[in-house]
């Protein structure tokens, strides 16, 4: 593992001496440096502000800190450590007036994330800026940049606390101007420029993307209308380097795509409203890896609703539904991951959906639904048709015995043109109480077998939560909870997936102490910043089958936060996880261990800032040598007004 890789900024010991300040690499300049700059803290310790004016229209105010951090390591078994200066501002200003023109510009240099989960591995150099102009005119614009060094980021796995620590580096440039005449159409246009890299500490190969985006969006009302047009397009690039599979060759894709949309909505007589909206998207990608594939698709989708209301009891709504292809089904989280999608093995898909939907208050704490939907879809030649009829109950108790708890539960009746298929249920409990002290509260859903796609439905879904608060004395709270989720999907049989978590914390005096458990298994797609569970609507078949994977992962964590004395707080946590992927393909496991401790002091405008964090990782086999860091650092920084 090189030093670019693991971003810790601090250089090696010249030579094997022994452990003394000069063996460390502290020279005589280094010593009068480090003086010179305690002296130079204590001196800006001194009250100091100011306000710079250029001209009789500029006015500008910047604020931030400086500081000297010393920064050690340890990776790989090999020792460093040097002695550095940090720090980050906040210019603010503004030309003529802030609504002429207004700008923002916030630089950072060797920043220590301590807002990160993974503590002090980096210490980042960056820059965020943004200029508005002319706000409160009627052609407002922005223009904005950022960019970012050596961040610590997460290649993700669904359910999970943590994952794996990635090195990242990101840019990203966008402008924006808008026409807001009065009585005219409004018309905003904006255009986005952005790119990354990220490679997984102690692993090779190197995951990239860039994308560019054009939105063109439209509104306008007239004679009650409120009508509004979008028109996106968008560009991604992305390369895998596939650090799962060392050797094999990254893929790379190309996509594009182009998104218009319209609606419309006006209000209706009995207390009413009515509303239409179309989307059209067209889609292409290129995928290249030992070989090469492409494909393209388009889609439609026009959407209708009318709903009323008669009285304060009533109310009655009707919707109808045109999908002419899958496409239209895939979220765009997906399609821009640049993960390639399969549309040959989708085929062709159309759906039509028409229903009716009725709910009537009957008595204060009793509620009831009707409903009944037709559903038609054609897939690879067939043609299937469904209509379902639905009815609930809502019921909320009020007496004293079994006061906080609510219920409803519906019966949903599915027939087909071959046969009726059956009742489905779906049902909901909440309960929320205080005993003796204790606030209680849960939630546990249900449903089966209640949806109509012929592709892919879900046959048994169920969710719970259980939480419990307590105040236990002065100051004092106690509060525990376990949640989770699971549920099944028929188009890949005997693949379900499922998330648990359970949870507690205690709090004194703003002092707090907290641990957690969770674990999560299911059906997921590699992208270029980790696993993204694959939507219980789309079957797996539509992707490429190397991304398709299934997960499992663990983990368990404790964290503690204590103000010991005033102005000083320490927080330090303990992060273990555990996971594996598992396909035909590629079968690797994971494993992450983090300990992350920081500490702050404040006097006056002076903060002494400190920090720990050790990382250990592994990707691959369950004996696979897991790869080593840690990191710490102690210093000092200063806020004060430049001008």
């Amino acid at each position: 593992m090189n030093r670019a890789a693991s971003g810790v900024h601090v250089q090696f010991p010249r030579g094997p001496v022994e452990e003394t300040g000069w063996a460390m690499g502290w020279g005589p300049k280094k010593i009068r440096e480090a003086c010179c700059l305690i002296a130079g803290l204590i001196v800006l310790a001194l009250p100091a502000g100011a306000q710079l004016q250029v001209g009789d229209y500029l006015h500008m105010n910047l604020n931030g800190n400086v500081g000297a951090t010393y920064a050690g390591g340890v990776d790989q078994g090999l020792s460093d450590h040097a002695l550095g200066f940090s720090g980050n501002g906040v210019l603010t200003g503004n030309y003529y007036n802030s609504n002429f023109v207004n700008f923002n510009v916030d630089p950072f240099y060797n920043r220590e994330q301590n807002d990160s989960i993974f503590g002090s591995l980096t210490n980042t150099t960056g820059v965020t800026s943004n200029v508005n102009l002319f706000n409160g005119s009627h052609f407002p614009g922005s223009i904005s940049y950022n960019r970012l060094f050596n961040a610590t980021g997460q290649f993700g796995v669904p359910g999970s606390d943590i994952g794996l620590a990635q090195h990242t580096n990101t840019q990203g440039f966008a402008i924006g101007w808008s026409a807001l005449i009065p009585d005219w159409p409004t018309l905003t246009a904006s255009y986005a420029i952005g790119d990354g890299s990220n490679d997984v500490l102690g692993e090779p190969g190197n995951d990239t993307e860039s994308g560019r985006t054009l939105t063109l969006l439209s509104a306008y009302r007239v004679n009650g209308f409120q009508m509004s047009g979008q028109f996106m397009h968008r560009n991604m690039n992305a390369t895998d380097g596939e650090f799962l599979l060392p050797g094999e060759v990254p893929f790379t894709t190309n996509s594009s795509s182009n998104d218009y949309s319209a609606t419309v909505q006006h209000s209706l007589p009995l207390t009413g409203s009515f509303g239409a909206s179309y989307n059209h998207i067209n889609y292409g990608y290129d995928y290249h890896d030992s070989s090469s594939t492409s494909d393209s698709g388009a889609s439609n989708t026009v959407n209708g609703s009318a709903a009323f209301h008669p009285t304060d009891k009533l109310g009655v709504a009707f919707i109808a539904n045109y999908n002419d292809n899958l496409l239209g089904s895939i979220p765009q989280s997906v399609l821009n991951s640049g993960t390639p999608v399969d549309l040959n093995n989708a085929g062709s898909f159309r759906s039509v959906l028409v229903g009716t939907d009725v709910y009537y208050q009957l008595l204060r704490n009793l509620g009831v639904h009707f409903d009944v939907n037709h559903q038609q879809q054609w897939f690879l030649g067939e043609s299937y048709e469904a209509t379902q009829f639905g009815g609930s109950a809502n019921f909320t108790f009020d007496h004293s015995l079994l006061k906080g708890l609510s219920f409803s539960f519906g019966l949903v009746d599915t027939a087909q043109q071959e046969s009726n298929t059956g009742l489905g249920f779906v049902g909901n409990v909440n309960y929320d109480r205080k005993f003796f002290g204790w606030d209680v509260s849960g939630n546990f859903s249900y449903a089966q077998n209640v949806q109509t796609v012929m592709l892919v439905y879900t046959t048994s879904s169920y969710s719970y939560l259980a939480s419990i608060r307590r105040r236990v004395g002065e100051r004092k709270y106690f509060m525990a909870g376990y949640g989770g989720s699971h549920s099944g999907i028929t188009a890949d049989s005997g693949t379900t997936s499922s998330a648990e978590r359970l949870w507690s914390t205690f709090i004194y005096r703003g002092n707090s102490l907290n641990a957690f458990y969770n674990k999560s298994t299911g059906l997921a797609i590699f992208t270029p910043t980790g696993l993204v569970p694959i939507p219980t609507t789309l079957p797996s078949s539509v992707f490429s089958p190397d991304s398709v994977t299934s997960y499992n992962n663990s983990g368990y964590g404790f964290s503690l936060g204590v103000n010991p004395v005033r102005r000083l707080t320490i927080s330090a946590s303990y992060v273990k996880s555990k996971g594996s992927t598992i396909d035909p393909a590629l079968s690797a496991f994971t494993s992450t261990e983090l300990m992350n401790a920081i500490m702050q002091y404040r006097l006056r405008k002076i903060f002494v800032n400190a920090g720990y964090t050790r990382l250990r990782q592994s990707v691959g086999t369950p004996s696979s040598s897991p790869f080593s860091i840690t990191s710490y650092y102690i210093g000092f920084s200063r806020w004060f007004n430049f001008f």
